[in-house]
């Protein structure tokens, strides 16, 4: 990483990591479980299309973390996906989002994506003002729909 990023270090996030994430995951309003996050995690972990990389301070306190996937479609290249961003509010605005993002760049790269996409709530304006900062252009608006699916069991 750049020299932008110190000192802030990032590494793949580990099963250790999940209490953080989950706490993390919580600021943005994200309510999941310690097991929950846990669970998928391991999942996570175990497949090489995707990864979760982490922020950490110089004594190891995680402070963001990004979750990224390949994702492939029958109608377009594959593309590498941010499956979320999130940097602990206290460490806002100073630089660790910008540097998850730059690591996600080169993630995507090393996958032979030719670009990086993400999604991001129509609320969330200063996450969309951070992604155009970084030069990510808005390319669609969509309505997102869901249907929960009963268990097979």
């Amino acid at each position: 990483m750049s020299e932008l990023c110190l000192p802030f270090a990032m590494r793949q996030a580990c099963l250790e990591d999940a209490a953080r994430l989950t706490d993390l995951a919580g600021q943005l309003g994200y309510e999941t479980t310690l097991d929950e996050v846990t669970h998928r995690l391991k999942l996570l972990l175990e497949k090489p299309d995707q990864t979760v990389y982490v922020a950490v301070l110089e004594d190891g306190f995680v402070v963001g973390w990004i979750h990224l996937y390949v994702y492939t479609t029958l109608v377009s290249e594959p593309q590498a996906m941010v499956g979320g961003l999130v940097t602990d509010a206290a460490y806002r605005g100073q630089g660790i989002g910008r540097c998850l993002m730059a690591q996600a760049e080169v993630w995507g790269r090393d996958q032979g994506c030719a670009a990086l996409y993400l999604k991001s709530n129509i609320a969330r304006k200063e996450a969309h003002a951070f992604y155009e900062s970084l030069g990510y252009q808005k390319i669609k608006s969509q309505f997102a729909f869901r249907k929960e699916l009963a268990s097979s069991h």
